[in-house]
């Protein structure tokens, strides 16, 4: 959507009327600025005005709207967060009448803007479709929403920053970045502002290296262990026996020890009996989240399983990861050996 815009603002010039939104408040933030550079020019004190929600008064708009500029062929004008365009706000541009139908909105003078002033609604997060405002932005204005980027774009936006600052970095690495900075996990708060606070740690780090390698990242990046163990047992669960070692393996090489990877594993066993249970209750991923304390995130991705897998089954597996911990601390058989065994044989 960025390049959209960005084309848009390059094939079809500047318009009058504009919302922003979205969840990428990195992409989002920079749209404002190519505005402001492109609308301002000289004199930002008289020709940018800037109102946030809390301090919106609509008189001060219209004459915002109306005010000429000064030194440069337009004026900018952003609201800011405007909680009129958000589902489950009570503030509203509409207001309804007694027979439940929308009244004329006291905002109905920003579709009648002159060709000097552009205004532009910025909103940090989604907006409702429905609402009346945003069905006549959308039809007298631009609407651009700026969501979060999928893996291919993450990896090569990080690609390019590294390439900016001269630094080259192994196609392995980016995919390592990518993959373990939680900007792609689903429930995700995170956005390119952190990924360019985790890029600027490893060029710290890096110094003087013209390679960065995942050898550089693992000294920064910490593995998403959650994420990891979901791995290995979802592994476990296909039988796939190489696959459940490598993920062993690697999450030891990261400093993970024995002891604590099986204690995740119980963990994430007790978590699929728990969730499993209230997924018999009937309730859905974010329910069973509120009741069991478990993450969101960690709740969506054992429910792939949990309807596969029986009690019994997983009332086995606890129990194999108990005997395996009681062998070890027994002396029966070393940790390293043990670990081996339970991987291959927790679901059989």
């Amino acid at each position: 959507m960025y390049r959209s815009f960005i084309n848009d603002l390059k094939n079809e010039g500047i318009g009058n009327l504009y919302l922003l939104y979205g969840s990428e408040r990195f992409l989002l933030d920079k749209a404002v600025e190519e505005l402001k550079n492109k609308v301002v020019g000289g004199f930002p004190e008289i020709n940018l005005t800037v109102f946030e929600d809390d301090t919106l008064d609509i008189t001060n708009l219209a004459n915002a709207c109306n005010t000429l500029p000064f030194g440069s062929d337009r004026r900018l004008i952003l609201v800011k967060d405007y909680k009129g365009l958000v589902s489950k706000s009570k503030k509203s541009v509409e207001s309804i009448d007694e027979n439940g139908k929308e009244e004329t909105s006291n905002l109905d003078f920003i579709f009648q803007l002159s060709n000097s002033t552009c205004l532009v609604f910025v909103n940090h997060g989604d907006v409702d479709g429905r609402k009346r405002l945003f069905k006549s932005i959308k039809k007298a204005g631009r609407v651009y929403k700026f969501d979060r980027i999928d893996r291919g774009e993450l990896i090569q936006w990080i690609k390019g920053h590294f390439k900016r600052v001269g630094k080259n970095i192994k196609p392995s690495a980016i995919e390592y970045f990518a993959d373990n900075i939680g900007y792609l996990n689903k429930n995700s708060e995170a956005n390119l502002y952190h990924v360019q606070n985790e890029i600027n740690k490893v060029l710290a780090y890096a110094k003087d290296d013209s390679i960065v390698t995942e050898a550089h990242l693992k000294q920064i990046i910490k593995r998403d262990i959650e994420k990891d163990i979901f791995k290995l047992i979802d592994a476990c669960w296909q039988r796939d026996i190489s696959k459940s070692l490598r993920i062993y393996n690697e999450l030891l090489l990261s400093g993970e020890s024995s002891f604590g990877i099986l204690a995740m594993i119980s963990k994430g066993i007790k978590n699929l009996i728990q969730i499993k249970e209230l997924r018999i209750r009937g309730l859905t991923a974010k329910e069973i989240s509120k009741t069991s304390q478990i993450h969101e995130y960690t709740v969506k991705l054992y429910l792939k399983h949990v309807d596969k897998m029986s009690f019994d089954i997983l009332e086995n597996a606890f129990n194999k990861c108990i005997n395996s911990e009681i062998n070890v601390k027994t002396g029966k058989i070393n940790e390293r050996l043990s670990m081996e065994m339970l991987l291959t044989s927790l679901f059989f």
